[in-house]
């Protein structure tokens, strides 16, 4: 009898040992890293630099002193002086008026008058004097360089003289102007007219008068030249 219970409690015995063997475990927990992704940052887009657009040239302006490139908006670009060395004008006009100019020498007087380099667009003058070897010096000389103006514009470059003159104005426009000076010259009929005359002096930086010459009845030219009567 006692041999049968012990052989009940050790099969028992086995059979709890298997349960527990192979009941499923509860899985522990596995920790997880909490790890922040940190936001993606796109690059700072780098500012293009901008290119300067160089000013375009819309008028000549004259004046006593020289005359100054300007743009649309009045805004001077170049300034050129009477006395100033002729080259960087002739450039500057060059790439304004979109043309090389053609050159040719007046001849001068050999004395108060001397040769005149001229270059010359179509409608535009710039007269620039020859210095000679032991002549006066271009910075000393009362009129080292003259312009003399035959349209309103070059290139599409405007030529803007004083006093409202152009090429065009009639004869009785220009009298109601009031000039200094009205001379008979030339062919019949045909008239100078000066205004402000007493800018020609040989007194600090050259200085001109404006000149309009017409054929007797409209300007045909106006120049920016030292005026004196005869």
């Amino acid at each position: 009898m006692l041999g049968i219970i012990a052989g009940i409690l050790f099969v028992a015995v086995i059979v709890t040992i298997v349960i527990a063997l192979t009941r499923p475990g509860t899985a522990s927990p596995v920790a997880t890293a909490s790890a922040t992704t940190p936001p993606t940052t796109a690059p700072p887009t780098a500012t293009p630099t901008e290119t300067p657009v160089a000013p375009e040239p819309a008028a000549v302006q004259f004046t006593a002193t020289g005359f100054i490139l300007v743009d649309d908006t009045g805004e001077g670009i170049f300034t050129y002086a009477w006395a100033d060395d002729a080259a960087g004008a002739v450039t500057t006009l060059t790439d304004a008026f979109g043309a090389e100019p053609t050159t040719r020498v007046e001849p001068g007087n050999g004395g108060d008058y001397p040769d005149y380099t001229v270059y010359q667009w179509n409608g535009f003058m710039l007269f620039d004097m020859i210095q000679t070897a032991g002549g006066t010096p271009r910075a000393e000389y009362a009129q080292p360089s003259y312009v003399l103006i035959s349209r309103n514009e070059v290139g599409g470059i405007q030529l803007v003289a004083e006093h409202g003159l152009t090429i065009g104005t009639t004869v009785d426009a220009v009298r109601a102007l009031s000039p200094d000076a009205e001379i008979p010259r030339g062919a019949v009929g045909a008239i100078r007219f000066v205004f402000d005359q007493a800018r020609s002096s040989t007194d600090g930086a050259p200085q001109y008068s404006v000149i309009a010459d017409t054929d007797g009845s409209v300007v045909t030219a106006i120049l920016y030249f030292r005026y004196f009567p005869a």
